[in-house]
């Protein structure tokens, strides 16, 4: 509607366009079918502990405030597409919640089956068949062990499919491989997430409910990387540090090649201009967190203690 009213106010000609019956013929047919899909740029979230979070509308070049959902100590583990999971990654959460902020609709999904501490959420959509997936990894409330003196826990994984509606239990997290903070990315139908140091990536099969570990070494120096997805590639973003003073130097993006052989390893693509880089980093400390998303073509870098993107 905005677009419209805009194109309307260019000239009189413009404006007699979307008045001709031409238009609304087109136009109308295009309502009818049912299978047409009206095609829109996806929009970069930025979600807050606040009443609102912002999103920001590449077709229009503008930002937009959506309410949060008002519910109690929960936060945004977990989103795709539209739609948002909602639960509580520091307490015991055995209650998630599906939100969509567009709509304003709000669901509380049944409790999980075995792991109630998350270590890992993510989800991802099945547009053909207009459903959707979750997938949580954490372990049940940890015990005391009164022989070792510490906490002894097993790691299950849990799905949520939309269209059964329930949880099922899927293969176990590698027990070596704990996760890191990034969020980690569905690329090809499979889940790669990063672990914490030293670096690596692990991947889950949704199908067969199995992880494995990539046996791709990751590159020399990293620090603080994060994955993104890109027309179904696979791409990492991180800073390479010098090793003898610790010092950062810049910021690489690699793509993951070969993904199904045996010949998979990362290959760099890009850098940081320096002139990007010196102004992106002059208030951030080297160990910040870099937070990556892409969004077709276009690859967004931010983290949190910059306010710049």
């Amino acid at each position: 509607v905005v677009s419209t009213v805009q194109f309307r106010s260019v000239c009189t000609k413009w404006k007699s366009l979307f008045l001709s019956d031409a238009y609304w013929r087109k136009r109308y047919r295009m309502d009818q079918d049912q299978d047409q899909e009206v095609k829109r740029d996806a929009w970069f979230f930025l979600c807050t502990t606040g009443q609102f979070s912002c999103a920001f509308d590449f077709e229009m070049d503008r930002w937009h405030k959506i309410p949060n959902p008002a519910i109690p100590r929960t936060s945004i583990i977990a989103a795709a597409g539209s739609i948002l999971c909602l639960g509580n990654l520091v307490a015991d959460c055995k209650i998630l919640y599906i939100c969509n902020p567009i709509k304003k609709t709000l669901m509380q999904l049944p409790p999980t089956s075995r792991v109630q501490l998350i270590h890992k959420a993510t989800m991802c959509l099945n547009k053909d068949a207009r459903s959707y997936k979750i997938v949580v990894a954490g372990e049940e409330n940890s015990i005391m062990s009164a022989l070792m003196n510490s906490r002894v826990y097993r790691l299950y994984t849990e799905i949520y499919d939309s269209i059964a509606g329930y949880w099922r239990m899927a293969g176990n997290p590698l027990p070596n491989a704990k996760f890191g903070s990034d969020p980690g990315v569905w690329c090809n139908g499979l889940f790669y997430s990063i672990t914490e140091m030293p670096y690596g990536v692990v991947r889950f099969d949704p199908e067969n409910g199995v992880w494995t570990e990539l046996d791709a070494a990751m590159p020399c120096y990293i620090s603080t990387p994060s994955l993104a997805e890109s027309n179904g590639r696979l791409i990492m973003i991180g800073r390479v540090v010098n090793n003898l003073n610790k010092a950062t130097e810049k910021i690489l993006i690699w793509e993951l090649q070969n993904m199904d052989s045996d010949m998979i390893a990362w290959t760099e693509l890009q850098q940081m201009p320096h002139c990007i880089y010196s102004e992106f980093m002059a208030t951030v400390k080297s160990y910040s967190p870099l937070v990556c998303s892409a969004i077709g073509d276009w690859l967004c870098i931010a983290t949190h203690l910059s306010p710049r993107t």
